[in-house]
């Protein structure tokens, strides 16, 4: 039973949410470049996040794949590669849920009465905390190439002792608790300063920092804040769990027990960067409207691709059947092809 259950979520499970990542994450791809949100600082976040996914979905979980479901795993004999993956496999999960903490005090930002507060909500500040937030990432996790080798059972992880406990407490500090923890944070203070403002402005007026859309965007990032916390917090804690349980005498029941539990828990924890797209379907009016102008536009086109088509086929049988019956130029074209070949002919005596 304990191997069926691993099965489902190491193969198929698996393997569900890379398709839809693949779908979800172009089609996230497509909206938020849009003319429409490219001046809407948290979208700039929300493609952020999209991007660092696109090496969770695209990197990490092929090879979780392989390792997990089909016990293919060059990690096991290649340092380089070992290393590698999970340098990526923290930054690129790290980042996503680091994104969506900027887009939260974006929105914090966005709803202050202050104007110098509000005027960090732009396209050009968003691009730079951006790029400040990736380089920090990627040195943050920089001891993972030092501290992970290949231990003499073939595994890749952290060095044991001291080194695994660093490890396990960092991803979960820097993943499952602290970017939840500021998302509610923001979050809460951006509530409080949306029902301050409209204490403030007099009734019949609309408030001017804040509008349909960005209520939208406070509600798409009150779902994935939700989701972030449910899907990443289990993962960290049994990583934790695991290190400080290691040298526990455990029956071989616990232990299979406990691999199907670390199968699972990893599982859930990549649905948060696979299903985005689909979270903010259901939640964003806006962004429902803008997937409908993509679908109408695709169609469109290969609507008119079709009917070009069309058109050249049939102005192409009309010629051949125009060819087909003239027998005036069916001479003509057998005449020239007569003189062609009688010239070939004279040439190939002369030389």
């Amino acid at each position: 039973m304990l191997n069926l259950v691993s099965d489902i979520f190491s193969r198929y499970c698996l393997m569900v949410l890379l398709i839809l990542g693949t779908i979800g994450l172009t089609l996230n791809t497509l909206i938020f470049t849009r003319r429409t949100f490219r001046q809407n600082s948290c979208v700039h976040y929300f493609l952020a996040s999209t991007i660092a996914n696109y090496f969770v979905v695209f990197f990490i979980l092929p090879s979780r794949i392989l390792s997990d479901g089909y016990d293919i795993d060059p990690g096991q004999y290649n340092l380089p590669y070992c290393r590698l993956r999970f340098y990526t496999y923290f930054t690129a999960k790290s980042l996503s849920s680091w994104f969506i903490v900027l887009a939260c005090f974006d929105r914090r930002m966005s709803s202050s009465q202050s104007v110098h507060s509000r005027a960090f909500a732009r396209p050009i500040i968003a691009r730079w905390m951006i790029a400040i937030t990736t380089l920090v990432g990627l040195l943050f996790y920089a001891y993972v190439p030092v501290f992970y080798i290949i231990d003499s059972n073939h595994n890749c992880g952290a060095r044991a002792g001291f080194y695994s406990l660093f490890d396990d407490s960092v991803y979960l500090v820097g993943y499952s608790l602290a970017p939840p923890l500021l998302m509610l944070i923001f979050g809460i203070w951006t509530i409080g300063n949306t029902r301050r403002l409209r204490r403030i402005v007099p009734r019949g007026r609309r408030l001017s920092p804040l509008n349909k859309r960005d209520h939208t965007l406070m509600l798409m990032l009150f779902l994935q804040v939700t989701l972030i916390t449910i899907t990443t917090v289990p993962h960290a804690v049994q990583k934790l769990y695991s290190t400080l349980t290691l040298d526990v005498p455990k029956d071989d029941f616990t232990k299979a027990a406990e691999n199907v539990f670390i199968i699972v828990v990893r599982t859930v924890s990549f649905v948060n960067h696979s299903c985005t797209f689909y979270l903010l379907t259901l939640s964003g009016k806006m962004f429902r409207q803008e997937l409908y102008k993509i679908t109408r536009k695709f169609m469109c086109k290969l609507g008119r691709q079709a009917i070009r088509t069309d058109h050249q086929l049939r102005t192409l049988t009309q010629t051949v059947k125009f060819t087909t019956s003239n027998p005036q130029l069916q001479r003509k074209q057998q005449l020239k092809k007569r003189n062609t070949e009688q010239m070939v002919s004279i040439q190939n005596r002369l030389t």
